[in-house]
């Protein structure tokens, strides 16, 4: 069985994922930036895995925007983990309707609870926390890596049915159109040394570095890379973010994000 997980993260829950569901199936790991510019996603794989965060009850705009460039996916056995920090809301039926939509069909969708890392509305979690939703993850890692092998059907991890209904289908539905333009409320303070580390990370490009200092233009997905990763954390969003404890996954380093970016 040959398998390709394409994964997209801000802060790395996601890279974790897709890491450990790789090297248990022994396929190949992609991450969805490095290829989103081709016109057509092409892989002899025929297993295709999909691993992502939720985003406002949600997909995050770059992963609808990569099914869609997916060839063949009616040849191939496609299951999703999604990883989210609140609730996974209706997110794996989301996606699992774009797939039909490109002839496709979603054998199994997982949801994997990580730390949250919304800094806009929240700091990290305290270390230990982190650590038993890590354990928890590693506990599932061969159950579903085993499930993927044998091929099973019909997995639809998701919220309840009122949790989907306001906040994946009036929420998400309403604020997702509005996400690219959310980068305006990013800006820098005095700690700021123009690195560049935001613009190398961002898996968009959507940072530039102009006069020494980030500038956002306006096509963000909201996956705070730059904030989280920032060396100084000197990226605020909003007026609450110097005082919140920022978070990036412990196995996940700088490099390894900027090497998702396509760098």
């Amino acid at each position: 069985m040959k398998a390709a997980v394409y994964y997209f993260t801000g802060t790395g829950n996601s890279l974790a994922v897709a890491r450990d569901i790789a090297k248990s199936l022994e396929g190949e790991l992609i991450s969805i930036p490095s290829v989103i510019q081709q016109e057509l996603v092409r892989t002899d794989a025929e297993v295709i895995g999909v691993v992502f965060p939720v985003y406002i009850w949600g997909m995050p705009l770059i992963v609808e925007r990569f099914i869609k460039k997916l060839a063949n996916l009616q040849d191939k056995y496609v299951f999703a983990i999604t990883t989210y920090g609140g609730m996974p809301g209706a997110t794996i039926n989301f996606l699992a309707k774009v797939i039909e939509s490109c002839g496709g069909r979603l054998a199994a969708g997982y949801a994997v609870h990580m730390p949250g890392n919304y800094t806009p509305m929240y700091g990290a979690i305290a270390p230990e926390k982190q650590e038993r939703l890590f354990a928890r993850w590693r506990s599932r890692v061969e159950e579903i890596a085993d499930a993927v092998k044998n091929r099973r059907q019909g997995i639809r991890e998701n919220s309840s049915f009122l949790v989907n209904l306001f906040f994946s289908h009036l929420v998400y539905r309403a604020g997702a159109p509005h996400i690219p333009k959310l980068d305006k409320d990013f800006y820098v303070d005095e700690k700021c040394n123009g690195c560049g580390a935001c613009a190398r990370i961002c898996p968009v490009k959507n940072v530039e570095i102009s006069g020494g200092r980030p500038v956002w233009l306006g096509a963000c997905e909201q996956c705070l890379a730059c904030l989280q990763w920032c060396p100084k954390e000197s990226i605020q969003y909003g007026k609450a973010t110097a005082r919140r404890r920022r978070y990036h996954h412990p196995d996940v380093t700088l490099d390894d994000i900027i090497k998702h970016a396509g760098d």
